[in-house]
């Protein structure tokens, strides 16, 4: 196949700039920063291992595979391969419309990059060359619409998608943005929703700021999918709890739209002016810096710890603040049932001047679902010969605590989450045998982490 070339920009506050170059040959694909963008200093570079200072005269190259076959941090710019995500399937269906239909893996991936590597999650924006870019940025003056709860947007998010490709599907495309966040259990949308302490399900394009006087924030929107009735209601009751034990997390809403359970989080990759903040998964930190890791639970727990105090001698984080809060986020995942917590559900904000772990989101707690229930997405060493609870603070030494510190904090959330069962068994939005699922596991699972950390 021929060479494959495409730019990359990134938005800042003051004017979109243009990072870099792009060369994608279906065996590898390398990066360089252009010479004006290596001329700024307050400006994120494409990752956090990929530092303007460090690859200043060089690209980097990476060797394409069936599960990456592009660069880790441009792979969160296409719509993730699984059968309930929106856009894949929108996009896919446009693709299929072409005289000449790109193939499976590299090609597809590629084109949809083209299509959808732009204005999503972070700062980050892939046009196949700077025309395209200046096109997108123009700003055309277009006031924002307002699509409320009983337009045709909601009846095609419940009744799917036809395979035929029309123009209903391209305005909807138009509305909703063209990658979610990370993908997951849940379809999730990047939308506008009006800023107050209720919401109607009435919403607008990303990046809208106000219609008719009202000021509008930008949500990641997440639809709840039949298969997993009641997720939406257990997901906001954990960003709650979170929230009450001092962990930062995003505001959020919850609605019932035309029969679909729906939840609204606050996008935290946007200043309140809606500039773009860098944001960058764990995963994808990960798969560039060893090529080994391939998918979202290729790593051990206790390699995240090591992880985050490797990274501070490159990236502007502070190791030890980091490494705390994410310890404290496994233990909250293993208190909460959220067997999920894997590197794609943990992510660093900001830069250059000051990253850090990015506020909590996706704190699902799948275990209430059969299919679903383990007890930790990334597995850890447990000493068979010790109660679990030993283990889990040993985990804490990865992270910088001594093992009696890490103990302590697991026994003081231990103590905090005490209701949480209860709480569960309360939500009356939650099927039953789901509620009673999670109770008891999670009941169970802190008997056994009882015993090793009690008086």
């Amino acid at each position: 196949m021929t060479d494959r070339y495409a730019v990359v920009w990134a938005r800042t506050g003051a004017a979109p700039r243009k990072m870099g170059q792009l060369v994608a040959t279906g065996r590898e694909m390398r990066f360089s920063y252009v010479p004006e963008f290596l001329e700024q200093t307050d400006t994120a570079g494409l990752s956090l291992l990929l530092p303007p200072s460090l690859w200043r005269g060089r690209p980097f190259v990476h060797a394409s595979t069936e599960i990456l076959p592009l660069l880790p941090r441009l792979m969160a710019l296409i719509p993730g391969r699984n059968a309930n995500n929106i856009q894949r399937r929108l996009y896919t269906s446009l693709l299929a419309k072409r005289s000449n239909v790109p193939a499976p893996g590299f090609e597809t991936e590629w084109e949809l990059l083209m299509l959808t590597g732009h204005n999503g999650i972070g700062h980050i924006d892939v046009f196949p060359d700077d025309r395209a870019a200046l096109d997108a940025y123009a700003d055309t003056g277009e006031p924002k619409k307002r699509i409320g709860s009983r337009s045709e947007f909601w009846r095609m998010l419940k009744e799917g998608t036809d395979q035929d490709f029309n123009q209903e599907a391209l305005d909807i495309m138009r509305l909703i943005g063209p990658t979610p966040s990370v993908g997951g259990q849940i379809p999730k949308l990047l939308v506008s929703i009006p800023d107050k302490p209720g919401w109607d399900g009435s919403l607008a394009e990303p990046g809208t700021r106000k219609i008719d006087g009202v000021p509008y924030l930008d949500v990641v929107m997440k639809v709840e999918d039949p298969q997993y009735r009641g997720l939406a209601a257990l997901e906001a009751l954990c960003l709650d709890v979170h929230n009450e034990l001092g962990f930062e997390v995003p505001r959020h809403w919850r609605a019932t739209i035309d029969g679909l359970s729906v939840l609204a989080v606050e996008r935290f990759d946007r200043t309140p002016a809606g500039t773009p903040v860098a944001m960058e998964s764990f995963f994808s930190v990960y798969a560039t810096g060893q090529q080994q890791v391939r998918t979202m639970t290729d790593a051990e727990v206790e390699g995240v710890g090591l992880m985050l105090l490797k990274l501070a001698e490159i990236a502007p984080i502070d190791a030890a603040a980091a490494r705390l809060e994410v310890y404290r986020r496994f233990l909250m995942a293993l208190l909460t049932g959220n067997g999920d917590l894997h590197l794609e559900n943990l992510a660093f904000l900001g830069g250059p001047e000051k990253v850090r772990v990015a506020p909590v989101f996706d704190p699902a707690p799948m275990r209430a679902w059969d299919r679903h229930d383990l007890v930790s997405a990334l597995p850890f060493y447990i000493d068979e010969k010790q109660p679990l609870g030993y283990s889990v603070a040993r985990v804490g030494e990865s992270f910088g605590l001594s093992r009696a510190a890490a103990a302590d904090i697991l026994q003081a959330l231990l103590k905090a989450t005490g209701n949480y069962s209860e709480r569960v068994l309360a939500l009356k939005d939650v099927p039953e045998v789901n509620r009673k699922n999670l109770a008891s596991r999670v009941k169970s699972l802190l008997a056994r982490l009882i015993k090793g950390v009690g008086p």
